[in-house]
């Protein structure tokens, strides 16, 4: 078939731009000897010689030169070709960005409308769990996720802003409370598989405390959950939550925050990407300016 000469064509075509095999060995990419094997490759095909070798270089045959006449078609078709991919690559797609529920609904949607002004592309925003978020920047299904964790794996990561998490209660509580006190509250939590209760559960254990021993009455699956369920309750319950998803009740007295003596509630959050990619550079330069 024609199509396993295709790359024999382009290679004729280089070297009669070049007036060299060596020359377009280079912008190939590949040996000298692979060059030469290349148009012996396509001069059996045709069934002619192509090229005719000078001391200062190579230069066409007549079949080489009738030859090119019928080439500066294929050329012509790649460029063409080259043009819809770039456009496939940068128009029609967008740009694809993730993030965990929290970081997702409260600290990015104001940032989207930058990036998207800063990289001229359409912008999807989807929120996923942080493993799901980092498997899907893995497979390229996504180009850079927001997260709240890192894996030890093949992606590039960058901090970007500290998350402060808050103990909380739809009533009044003193300005900071002892762990312990923790105990003498109807606690409402997040799911087992939270990267949020994840988080608290390990800063707990290095204070020696068990988040078992808590009275926990309900639990709830993300953050805007956790906080109306705190919010419309007729008695006083508690929970730990970013201060940013409450940011808005605190000011208006809806809810009360505390924080626990002895103990830093303050947990990274990253940006995940597989490749730096111009657009991901952009965004990066931007968030660090």
């Amino acid at each position: 078939m024609l199509t396993k000469y295709l790359d024999k064509i382009y290679t004729f075509l280089v070297i009669n731009k070049e007036s060299s095999f060596s020359k377009a060995s280079k912008i190939l990419g590949i040996s000298q000897p692979a060059v030469t094997q290349q148009i012996r490759i396509l001069e059996k095909y045709l069934g002619v010689n192509l090229f005719e070798r000078k001391k200062n270089g190579v230069m066409l045959t007549k079949e080489g030169q009738n030859f090119l006449n019928i080439a500066k078609d294929f050329e012509k078709f790649l460029d063409e070709f080259e043009v819809k991919i770039d456009k496939f690559k940068n128009l029609d797609m967008p740009f694809i960005i993730g993030a965990s529920p929290t970081v997702g609904s409260y600290n990015l949607p104001e940032c989207i409308k930058y990036y998207k002004n800063l990289i001229n592309k359409d912008i999807n925003l989807v929120i996923k769990s942080n493993d799901e978020l980092l498997e899907d920047v893995k497979n390229s299904v996504i180009d850079m996720a927001f997260v709240t964790k890192k894996k030890d794996d093949e992606l590039n990561y960058k901090e970007w802003i500290d998350d402060e998490l808050v103990v909380f209660s739809n009533k009044p509580l003193p300005s900071s409370i002892e762990l312990e006190d923790l105990k003498k509250y109807k606690i409402i939590c997040r799911e087992a598989n939270s990267s949020t209760r994840e988080f608290i559960k390990k800063t707990f254990k290095k204070h020696n405390f068990d988040c078992d021993k808590l009275n926990i009455v309900s639990i709830v699956h993300n953050s805007t959950a956790l906080k109306y369920t705190v919010l419309n309750s007729n008695e006083q319950v508690v929970s730990i939550i970013s201060k940013m998803v409450i940011k808005e009740e605190l000011k208006d007295n809806k809810l009360f925050s505390a924080k626990i003596k002895g103990i830093d509630l303050k947990r990274k959050t990253f940006i995940a990407y597989k490749n730096l990619t111009k657009n991901i550079e952009a965004i990066l330069k931007f968030i660090n300016s």
